[in-house]
C-alpha cells in the first residue's frame, strides 16, 4: 500500500529537523568549542546574506505567480533570475569585507561565497515548489539541502578522525546544497518555457522591488537580530563559551525551522488564498488552523527540549556545554516566543499589511539591541539570551495588536 503523501512529507520534515538538531550536537562532541563557535558565525552569516541576494523578491513575486494563470508564469521567473544574478554582482563582492576586516578568516571565503549561492538557489526553487503546490517536492529538496550530506558527514566523521574539521563539514554542506540544487532543476519542467517570449519584465521587476524593499528591510532588521547575537555573545563572552552558544542557538533555530518547514509553509498560501477571494469564513479557518498547530507543537518542542537537552549535553566531552545548560533552556523559551509570534505576523502578511510587520521588525532590533546594552553591564552571559526573549516578545505583541486593529477597519469581516 501506498504510503500517503502528507505523512511522507510530515516524516520527511522530522526526519530533517532530527538530523539538523543531531548534527550541531555532534559537532559539539568532536570539534572544540572555539570551532563550533566559528560554525555558528558562518550559519549566521550565510543566512543573512541570503536576504541580499534575495532581496525577499519572493514577498512579492509569491502573492504575484499565485494570481496568475500557470501560462504566464515563464517570462516572469526568468525576469526574476536576471534580478538575482545582478544581485549576486553586486552582494558577493560586498561579502568579502567580512574576511577584510576579520569578521571571518580567509580560508572560509571561498566557501562562504558558494554557499550564499547554492543556499539561495535552492531556497528559492523551494518557495516556488510551494507556490506550484508541490510541498513533497520542496520537502525532499529541503532533505537533500540540509538532511542528506549530514548524514554521510556524521558517518564519515564518526568513523574516520581526519574528517573531524570545519573545512571538511563547510565542503559536505556546499555539496549538499549543489545537489539541491540541481534536483530543483527537474521543477522547472514543469513551466512552459517553449510557448513563453522570455523577455526582461523590468515593470514587473521594478514594482517588485518597490514592494519588497520595505519588507526587506523588516527583515533584515528581524534576522539581524539572529545574526547580530553570535557576533554580540563573543564580543562579551569570548570564542569558548560562543561555542556553547552557537550549540544551544542551532539547536533551538530546529524549532523554528520545523514549524517553517511544517506549518507556516502549508497554510500561510491558504490564507492568501482566501484573503483574495474575500473568503472569510476560509481565511479564518485556516488562521484558526495555523495558531493551533502552532501552540501545540511549539509547547511539545519546548517540553521536550528542554528535558532532553540538559541530558544530552551531559554526553558531552566538554564540561562548557553542561555547565551552562540553562542558557539554553533560555533560548528555548525565547525561541517559543517568537515562533508564537508569527501567528499575527502571518494574518497580516496575508492580508498585505506589511507596515506593521515592517513597524514591528524594528521595533524589536531597537528591543534587542538597547536590551544587550543594558544587561550586558549586568550579566554577560545571559545579555543576549533575554534580549532575544524580550525582542520577540514585542514583536508579536505589536503585531497581534496590529491585526486585530485591521480586522476592525471598514470592510473587514472577521475576528482577532
Amino acid at each position: 500500500m501506498a504510503m500517503n503523501p502528507k505523512v511522507l512529507n510530515v516524516g520527511l520534515r522530522g526526519l530533517t529537523l532530527v538530523v539538523r538538531f543531531a548534527l550541531i550536537f555532534i559537532l559539539a562532541f568532536y570539534l572544540p568549542p572555539a570551532e563550533v563557535g566559528l560554525y555558528g558565525l558562518v550559519v549566521a552569516t550565510v543566512s543573512y546574506s541570503l536576504y541580499f541576494v534575495g532581496f525577499d523578491f519572493y514577498t512579492f513575486s509569491t502573492r504575484d505567480l499565485l494570481g496568475r494563470s500557470r501560462s504566464e508564469w515563464a517570462p516572469l521567473l526568468f525576469s526574476q533570475g536576471m534580478l538575482f544574478l545582478a544581485l549576486y554582482l553586486v552582494v558577493l563582492p560586498l561579502a568579502l569585507f567580512l574576511f577584510v576586516f576579520g569578521f571571518l578568516p580567509w580560508w572560509l571565503a571561498g566557501w562562504v561565497l558558494a554557499l550564499i549561492i547554492s543556499e539561495h538557489l535552492a531556497q528559492e526553487v523551494s518557495r516556488l515548489a510551494i507556490a506550484m503546490g508541490r510541498p513533497l517536492f520542496a520537502s525532499v529538496m529541503v532533505f537533500v539541502r540540509q538532511g542528506l550530506w549530514p548524514i554521510m558527514f556524521i558517518a564519515l566523521m564518526w568513523r574516520w578522525p581526519e574528517y573531524r574539521s570545519l573545512e571538511a563539514l563547510v565542503m559536505f554542506w556546499c555539496v549538499g546544497s549543489a545537489l539541491s540544487v540541481v534536483f530543483g532543476g527537474l521543477l522547472f519542467r514543469a513551466v512552459d518555457w517553449h510557448q513563453a517570449t522570455l523577455r526582461l519584465d523590468l515593470a514587473w521587476i521594478r514594482r517588485g522591488i518597490a514592494i519588497a524593499f520595505p519588507l526587506l528591510m523588516a527583515t533584515l532588521a528581524l534576522r539581524g537580530i539572529m545574526t547580530i547575537d553570535r557576533y554580540a555573545f563573543e564580543a562579551l563572552n569570548g570564542p569558548e563559551l560562543l561555542g556553547a552558544y552557537s550549540l544551544f542557538m542551532g539547536m533551538a533555530g530546529a524549532v523554528l525551522a520545523f514549524m517553517d518547514a511544517g506549518v507556516f509553509s502549508f497554510l500561510y498560501p491558504r490564507m492568501i488564498n482566501h484573503y483574495s477571494k474575500k473568503d472569510w469564513h476560509g481565511f479564518h479557518a485556516a488562521r484558526s488552523a495555523l495558531r493551533r498547530h502552532t501552540l501545540i507543537w511549539t509547547g511539545l518542542l519546548f517540553l521536550g527540549g528542554s528535558i532532553v537537552g540538559p541530558w544530552l549535553f551531559k554526553l558531552l566531552p566538554d564540561e562548557i556545554y553542561f555547565n551552562n545548560w540553562p542558557l539554553f533552556v533560555g533560548l528555548l523559551a525565547g525561541m517559543g516566543i517568537f515562533v508564537v509570534g508569527m501567528i499575527p505576523h502571518y494574518g497580516l502578511y496575508s492580508m498585505s499589511q506589511d507596515k506593521p510587520i515592517i513597524k514591528a521588525h524594528f521595533f524589536g532590533l531597537l528591543v534587542f539591541l538597547l536590551s544587550v546594552v543594558a544587561i550586558g553591564n549586568i550579566s554577560p552571559v545571559w545579555a543576549v539570551v533575554i534580549a532575544f526573549g524580550l525582542a520577540s516578545l514585542a514583536m508579536g505583541i505589536f503585531k497581534q495588536v496590529s491585526f486585530v486593529l485591521v480586522l476592525r477597519q471598514p470592510g473587514m469581516i472577521g475576528k482577532g
